[in-house]
């Protein structure tokens, strides 16, 4: 990961403020762009910004791993003679403190709807769209799923498989769902391109963030089912989760489908390189989530507990040495949290990707502990105080045992910094190590507690809600910040 020493906040858009019940790439993007670059933080770090499902509204589980979010799609950046204003109204009683996804998935839908009946598909700037095969592909899909609202395996069979038959029957069937689809998609990128090269003029870069995993029903498996792990009637047999461990002790089910490794081998790794770099063309870096399954994985039979789960062995041994010939490593980060792997440190020092180390898991809770103070961590390594699945700094001192809180103290007697905060020392703990980047949440500049809290792993509910209602509560906070970048030499100029 080429960057100099900087730091990033975690901050995923929908949780920007917004009249339209979620945060969009509208005027709120731009100014919190501004804000990060005048207080010389470098990166933005966003989570996964595709398709979320409409059950537990999740970026990390979606129906299609290239294409975007369509309610993050700012509605005032749209032609005004596409909207109905009339539409616009209903939008005025959502909540401006968390997102209601449910309503505002369905009246952003609504106005999608309309304008996908005066959408001309055959604009030149469409068709030049659609000239990118796989945006095509994917667009028949997500066009199909709505027909049908059930997974593709439980379609007609002459809708199993794409061809270009079938393109030409969906376009002249299900023309307003496809345009829609179409209108939205070439939104989302307009919009999104032009913020990212806004944050890069201001000198703040990107990092984005790819799910390891993809949902059965999405187009991702649909398009490439000899790729993924299905029985004859293409349902899975074995799902995806975590290992039960002392934070969940029942282990986590994420339902999502297995690769079938040695087809992936035989096709030299396509379908991953076109992946990576889609969403490269999209970041200025990509973390890759759950990278250690690229080592190791747990499979867990198809509705079974987690806890019958079993480790099969991932594909690390040819996919890195085939995916770097095609994908600029320079720019990937990986989240290797978890499970501590011989051959994963090997990986990363070969292709010089750093690893990440989170402080809230990196304070002993023992006296006899092989941990070592944040000032003694390598520099190639991302530091963070939390991700988006940690509790708030604030939260994890009210919650945490009394052995950590010591250690913490002892730690911060070390610290070059001290605040009247201890979410702040904690904070500049993870600043003043010598790795080339330092993260926190957006929460923590505020110090929020336990109702800041992103998302609770192993749970369906209540996750990815959280907003901020004015960026105006973030200015003093990141006054602090900018100093404490200037101080670690952290400041992005």
């Amino acid at each position: 990961m080429k960057i100099n020493k900087s730091s990033g906040i975690i901050f995923h858009p929908t949780s920007l403020p917004g009249k339209y019940g979620i945060g969009d790439f509208g005027l709120h993007s731009y100014e919190f762009v501004d804000m990060l670059s005048a207080s010389g933080t470098k990166v933005w770090q966003v989570l996964p910004l595709g398709f979320t499902d409409n059950a537990e509204f999740s970026p990390y589980s979606s129906t299609s791993s290239l294409l975007g979010n369509p309610y993050i799609v700012a509605l005032d950046n749209l032609n005004n003679e596409l909207i109905n204003k009339d539409e616009l109204k209903t939008f005025s009683d959502l909540s401006n403190s968390e997102v209601e996804f449910q309503k505002v998935y369905t009246k952003k839908n609504d106005v999608f709807k309309s304008i996908g009946k005066i959408v001309n598909i055959n604009d030149p700037e469409y068709q030049n769209f659609l000239k990118n095969d796989l945006i095509r592909k994917h667009i028949t899909f997500i066009t199909l799923n709505e027909v049908f609202e059930k997974n593709w395996n439980l379609w007609n069979k002459d809708y199993l498989y794409f061809d270009e038959k079938l393109y030409e029957e969906v376009i002249t069937k299900y023309k307003n769902i496809f345009a829609k689809h179409l209108f939205i998609q070439y939104e989302f990128k307009q919009q999104w391109q032009k913020l990212k090269s806004y944050a890069n003029k201001k000198n703040v870069s990107i990092l984005g963030d790819i799910p390891i995993y993809v949902n059965h029903n999405s187009a991702d498996v649909w398009l490439n089912k000899e790729l993924f792990d299905l029985d004859k009637e293409h349902k899975m047999e074995f799902v995806s989760g975590a290992v039960p461990d002392d934070f969940t002790t029942d282990g986590q089910i994420w339902n999502t489908t297995l690769y079938k490794w040695e087809n992936h081998l035989e096709d030299d790794y396509k379908y991953w390189k076109e992946k990576l770099n889609s969403s490269l063309s999209n970041f200025d870096y990509l973390r890759i989530d759950h990278f250690i399954g690229l080592f190791k994985y747990w499979a867990i039979p198809f509705e079974q507990s987690a806890l019958k789960g079993q480790w099969r062995e991932g594909p690390w041994k040819t996919f890195f040495n085939n995916i770097s010939k095609d994908v600029d490593f320079n720019k990937l980060l990986a989240e290797d949290l978890g499970v501590e792997l011989e051959e994963t440190s090997e990986i990363l020092n070969k292709y010089d990707i750093p690893g990440m180390k989170v402080l809230q898991q990196r304070i002993p809770d023992t006296d006899n502990h092989d941990e070592i103070h944040p000032n003694n961590w390598k520099e190639n390594v991302a530091a963070y105080t939390g991700t988006h699945d940690s509790p708030t700094i604030k939260q994890w001192f009210l919650e945490t045992n009394k052995e950590q809180i010591e250690h913490f103290k002892i730690y911060n007697n070390e610290s070059n910094f001290k605040f009247k905060s201890d979410v702040w020392n904690f904070i500049s703990l993870t600043w003043q190590s010598p790795c080339k980047l330092a993260v926190t949440n957006v929460q923590d500049l505020l110090e929020l507690g336990s109702e800041g809290r992103f998302n609770l792993p192993g749970t369906k509910e209540n996750n990815w809600k959280w907003r901020i209602e004015d960026l105006s509560e973030i200015e003093k906070p990141l006054e602090t910040l900018k100093q404490l970048n200037k101080d670690t030499d952290r400041f992005n100029t």
